[in-house]
């Protein structure tokens, strides 16, 4: 028996501009290694040439002041102090200042170059020669170094920084030992050497911030320093296709319109950038080519941070993100508003005005970046800037489709008062996004409906509550004896082990919905969406939600569902941060 069930809420709330943009997507070519003729002979070479210097000078006495003086601070705190390792043998390497020395030794070459005065050039001998220590410590013990793989970047940067500053004696005692271990770091996978507990060797669908990055800057370090030339351009070509499988991973993944490697801003929008960075600041101080214009998605970075952002820095709590503030990574994201606005303003001057307001919104810093040197690179301050760029202003859009992210945002405009939406549908990414296909998420003043659970680890919570369908805006249609994938996580030590996985009636598939519609008039944005695949196939064979935001602060949500069996029964969700009060036939608060 087939029945059709049709639900219709209207939701009352309050108003319009925006920014959108596109750019071609050029990832860079595939066993195309004609670049390495171009690397130069001499140092520095790493992230920056002997003609950055003064530049560098200047940012630090003038915009950039804060960065250079939070680096001096770290580096004045070691100045005559004893370089010391706690637990070097520890099980990881991640937590401790341990992992810091890379930075510090960074910090100290820096300074060397900023105000040549030798303490600095002095400091960084040492760092390097305990930090080469403890790193071979820790190899010969099969132990990882940290998770993350940038800290030994800013080590290599220290060693080639200071290389014209060393005698020829201590360019060998200092650069080769430093060269072996960093290769018994990066060389990895199955038959090289056993994998190190808590050794991050994701492949180029990740963040890209492990050990699998680190045969490009090897390299780049130390070739044609006749330690074992082939061996540095073996590294090379592996660190490149590499990152080139990267790029054309994540062109892929922004689109027409922007997005990231995954659809929830602490993962795609905090360290994931970095490696685009890194590649992009290597190839022009390494070989003097620009190859920021085959990159030119990473345009559509800054249309993403510009529309996932709530009032108050808030976030929409898409997919494993965190709801407790629900708050967005904001020092990271200010990083690459700057950052974006350097690499791409002066070709793309129209990003620039959008660039400062969104700095201004996102105005606060890390203490440390995650390459802690890398707005002293910068050669402006965008907020400086903007009112120098004149630009015609298009009418802004109400709403965006990122498609690849498979999120419709709506929003009256972006100030304090204004209203703002998410509707979800389509996608390509699976990592980290949950059962929640045809989801909404409504804003004003405040969740008016939101996307609920948390991230306990460990926790039955996680994987059983807060990344199923239950848990978001959604339809659910109960089939007995239904089972369901598992996602990831897993019980507390208090919990029990056996607990079955629930049936909660969701989806059981986390990609397959599809847009079928999206219009946008001056009065109304429609959207429609099919999830059927999303549910098992035995139980339904129709699931489209409608949804009409009748500008400026109604929501129509209109659903259809046909289940196979009438008694299957269905639900309607919608979770709100308090409980609902009618205010008269039209209107809840």
């Amino acid at each position: 028996m087939k029945r059709l069930l049709i639900l219709i809420t209207i939701l009352a709330l309050e108003m319009i501009p925006v920014f959108a943009r596109q750019k071609p997507d050029a990832p860079l070519a595939p066993n195309d290694y004609s670049w390495m003729s171009h690397i130069r002979g001499g140092h520095p070479r790493m992230f920056i040439t002997a003609d950055d210097i003064p530049f560098i000078r200047h940012a630090a006495e003038t915009f950039e002041n804060e960065t250079f003086r939070t680096m001096k601070k770290r580096a004045d705190a070691l100045i005559g102090k004893e370089i010391v390792f706690t637990d070097p043998l520890s099980r990881t390497g991640e937590g401790g200042a341990n992992r810091m020395y890379g930075y510090y030794a960074s910090d100290a070459a820096m300074m060397w170059l900023i105000t040549e005065d030798s303490k600095y050039l002095d400091l960084t001998k040492r760092i390097l020669g305990k930090l080469t220590d403890y790193y071979r410590l820790r190899v010969e013990n099969n132990l990882n170094i940290e998770w993350y793989a940038l800290s030994q970047v800013c080590a290599m940067c220290a060693w080639d920084w200071i290389y014209n500053d060393l005698t020829p004696e201590e360019r060998v005692s200092y650069g080769k030992p430093l060269y072996e271990v960093m290769c018994r770091i990066a060389w990895h996978g199955p038959g090289v050497r056993k994998t190190r507990f808590r050794e991050n060797v994701s492949d180029f669908r990740s963040g890209c911030y492990g050990v699998a990055v680190l045969p490009w800057f090897v390299g780049l370090t130390f070739c044609n320093e006749g330690y074992d030339d082939a061996y540095c351009r073996d590294m090379l070509k592996r660190g490149y296709d590499y990152l080139q499988q990267m790029t054309a991973f994540r062109a892929e993944m922004l689109g027409t319109k922007g997005g990231g490697a995954s659809g929830v801003p602490w993962y795609c929008l905090a360290w994931y950038p970095y490696s685009e960075y890194n590649l992009i600041h290597t190839f022009r101080s390494a070989m003097g080519i620009d190859i920021s214009q085959k990159m030119e998605y990473m345009v559509g970075y800054l249309n993403y941070i510009d529309w996932i952002r709530l009032p108050g820095n808030l976030e929409y709590g898409f997919g494993d993100s965190s709801h407790y503030k629900a708050g967005l990574p904001v020092g990271y994201l200010n990083a690459h508003v700057h950052e974006l606005a350097n690499i791409f303003g002066e070709r793309y001057p129209e990003i620039i005005p959008v660039a400062a307001r969104l700095a201004r919104q996102y105005d606060q810093r890390r203490n440390w970046d995650p390459i802690p040197f890398m707005r002293l690179l910068h050669r402006f301050d965008p907020l400086a800037e903007a009112s120098k760029v004149e630009v015609a202003q298009a009418k802004q859009p109400k709403s965006m489709y990122f498609d690849t992210m498979g999120q419709l945002y709506m929003r009256s405009g972006v100030g304090e008062n204004d209203t703002y939406a998410l509707f979800v549908s389509g996608g390509i990414p699976k990592q980290h996004k949950h059962y929640d296909n045809n989801h909404f998420t409504i804003f004003k003043n405040g969740f008016r409906a939101l996307d609920s659970g948390s991230r306990p680890e460990p926790g039955w919570h996680l994987p059983y509550y807060y990344a199923r369908t239950v848990a978001h805006n959604c339809i659910t249609v109960y089939m007995p004896g239904e089972t369901f994938p598992k996602y990831w996580g897993g019980p507390a030590a208090c919990e029990d082990k056996t607990l079955k996985q629930p049936n909660d009636g969701g989806q059981c598939n986390i990609l397959g919905s599809g847009l079928l519609a999206h219009e946008e008039t001056e009065d109304y944005v429609y959207v429609a969406s099919d999830a059927t695949a999303c549910y098992n196939p035995q139980k339904v064979y129709g699931v489209v939600r409608e949804m009409v935001w009748c500008c400026p602060d109604i929501f129509v949500i209109f659903d259809r569902v046909c289940s196979r069996k009438a008694e299957y029964e269905k639900s309607w969700l919608y979770h709100t941060a308090a409980e609902p009060v009618m205010n008269g036939k039209h209107e809840f608060s």
